[in-house]
């Protein structure tokens, strides 16, 4: 059964919107389209988008799915289920220990991020120490950023080094602002954490740039600004694609 969402981009109004909303947040979306495959109970054991090449490897990628998403599937589980009997205290502190390792390890484009970071985000309001910190770094990882995981992730990557503050960044800063209000609210996130930083991961630093570039031609008509974040942009060596070229045309402009 076929379900699609759509949102909001280009200022077409979108009818459930909050729901959409909610089902993003839940299901851990960072990028559109998005294609979840789950189980007839609701349950996601696979997470793809666009594929080049047509039907046929986008069935095979499927199949793919199938083999694997099942296992991962109960391998979550089996964390949650984990949590739910512990009943100690040291019980308790292990299974959520092993639910933030994992969330920590799972690359963006898993399926079962947003089960897991609801587990973490609950955890995080009290946690203290090292388990604070840990689950700073899964829900940075998990792209479940707000302002106090933002203000916590620069707390303990205070120069950049760990790659946990310019990840909560890139996460914070994602997609287009609402409002010159809120454009200018990432700008000031952006320049800040180049203001602090040592060192600016290549691919990280010119999507940075690239977004300060858009934010400062297009929401503060201030073109100036705009060229000297191109520039900057390109010394990070950003690969072919839309976000180069964009760069490279600001340049020429």
């Amino acid at each position: 059964m076929l379900v699609s969402l759509d949102y909001d981009r280009t200022g077409t109004p979108v009818m459930n919107k909050d729901r959409n909303t909610e089902l993003k947040n839940k299901y851990g979306i960072r990028g559109y389209p998005t294609v979840l495959v789950m189980t007839p109970d609701g349950e996601v054991f696979g997470k793809t988008g666009y594929r080049p090449g047509g039907a046929e490897p986008y069935i095979e990628h499927l199949d793919e799915m199938l083999k694997t998403g099942k296992k991962d599937l109960a391998d979550v589980q089996k964390l949650t289920k984990a949590l739910d009997r512990a009943k100690k205290g040291e019980d308790r502190d292990r299974a959520l220990d092993a639910i933030i390792t994992k969330l920590t390890s799972m690359g963006s484009d898993s399926p079962f991020i947003g089960q897991l970071a609801d587990v973490v985000s609950r955890v995080y309001p009290t946690a203290e120490g090292e388990r604070r910190q840990a689950c700073v770094a899964a829900l940075v990882n998990a792209g479940r950023v707000d302002a106090e995981i933002l203000a916590a992730a620069k707390e303990i990557d205070p120069d950049g080094k760990k790659g946990i503050w310019i990840k909560a960044v890139v996460a914070m800063v994602q997609g287009r602002p609402n409002s010159k209000e809120e454009g200018a609210t990432n700008a000031g996130i952006i320049e800040e954490f180049f203001a602090s930083a040592k060192t600016v991961p290549n691919e990280n630093g010119a999507f940075l740039c690239y977004i300060m570039c858009q934010l400062k031609f297009y929401f503060e008509d201030d073109e100036a600004a705009a060229v000297l974040w191109a520039e900057k942009g390109l010394t990070y060596d950003p690969p072919t694609g839309r976000m180069r070229k964009f760069l490279e045309d600001m340049l020429e402009e």
